[in-house]
């Protein structure tokens, strides 16, 4: 798990802005150049206008790269990210009529935004239960198991590197699966975006040992088998373990289209990138995927141009500016 639980570092390239006050240099968020739509990888979505720039963000400053999702993938809502090394996985769904939002996971290099390899409907089915189509594909984590594909109600393994389902298992509420991730203790994290039946008004995350998961026989993952579980902020549309501005523990973005918000462990609230969900933390810096620019939410109008992926350089979180939007607006 040391792609999702690694230390975060800092881009290398010095650079600073004059304090429009005259009172010195103003902080600066990162120290690498901020990204240009000249810089993201990969090719921009054709249903951009022509020679769209990247919106200026409170937070552009601490992008250090970013990527498009592979132009075959317009159809694509992003949901969830995994990264190896040079390569990202992207879990999300195709758009469409609710009740068939199909779960479709994207492999891209990192590099050239290149599509590595396509699964645009992942179906399998719970032991003794029918075959079933998975939705949504709310959040991604990667480890020595395989790739975790979280949906509201099921978990999912699959291999990496064929995409092919390697187990299911069935979430009995009020568990759900609307975003996922790892921790250093192993652990996986089940979050729920929503309030359930049985928990009305209230949202969670459950947290389960993933030896405990993967036992043989278990098909299903309850209330009963988490080993601990805590409420999340509201309107959570992912969460990454970390280290950032000398808090360690779960930060969650919480977002819509037009908003996003960075929440840590004691409530510490930042700005943050419009349509946040998944994110993942690696040596260079926190990978987050964005839902802003998708094709489904683009053409409804009024939302920023927002790479699909954005690395961000978190050493100076502390000095990232208090949000002006919240989400549950």
């Amino acid at each position: 798990m040391a792609t999702v639980l690694a230390l975060l570092g800092a881009c290398t390239t010095p650079s600073a802005d004059p304090d429009p006050a005259g009172s010195g240099p103003s902080p600066r968020l990162a120290d690498c150049p901020p990204v240009t739509s000249a810089d993201v990888r990969g090719r921009a979505p054709s249903y951009l206008p022509d020679r769209a720039g990247l919106t200026p963000l409170p937070v552009s400053d601490a992008v250090c790269a970013a990527v498009w999702a592979p132009r075959g993938a317009a159809a694509f809502v992003p949901q969830g990210v995994a990264v190896r090394g040079r390569t990202a996985w992207l879990t999300g769904y195709d758009e469409g009529e609710p009740g068939s939002l199909w779960c479709r996971v994207l492999r891209v290099d990192l590099r050239t935004g290149r599509l590595l390899a396509d699964r645009p409907r992942v179906e399998g089915s719970v032991p003794g239960g029918p075959e079933v189509s998975c939705r949504h594909g709310g959040g991604a984590a990667l480890d020595r198991h395989g790739l975790w594909l979280t949906e509201s109600s099921r978990l999912w393994l699959l291999d990496p590197g064929s995409l092919d389902v390697l187990r299911v298992w069935r979430l009995e509420d009020p568990v759900q699966g609307s975003f996922g991730l790892l921790a250093p203790d192993g652990r996986i994290g089940l979050g729920r975006f929503r309030p359930s039946r049985v928990h009305p008004g209230r949202a969670a995350m459950d947290w389960f040992r993933v030896t405990d998961v993967l036992a043989p026989g278990v098909t299903a993952l309850g209330a009963a088998d988490a080993v601990a579980s805590r409420k999340v902020p509201s309107h959570a549309q992912g969460a990454v373990w970390a280290r950032m501005g000398g808090r360690t523990g779960v930060w969650f973005a919480r977002s819509h289209t037009r908003c996003g918000v960075l929440e840590g462990p004691g409530g510490r609230a930042r700005a943050f990138l419009p349509g946040a969900e998944g994110m993942v933390a690696t040596r260079a810096g926190v990978w987050v995927v964005s839902e802003s620019s998708a094709r489904a939410f683009w053409t409804r109008g009024g939302r920023p141009v927002v790479p699909t992926l954005s690395r961000l350089d978190t050493s100076r979180v502390g000095a990232w500016p208090e949000p002006t939007c919240d989400p549950a607006d």
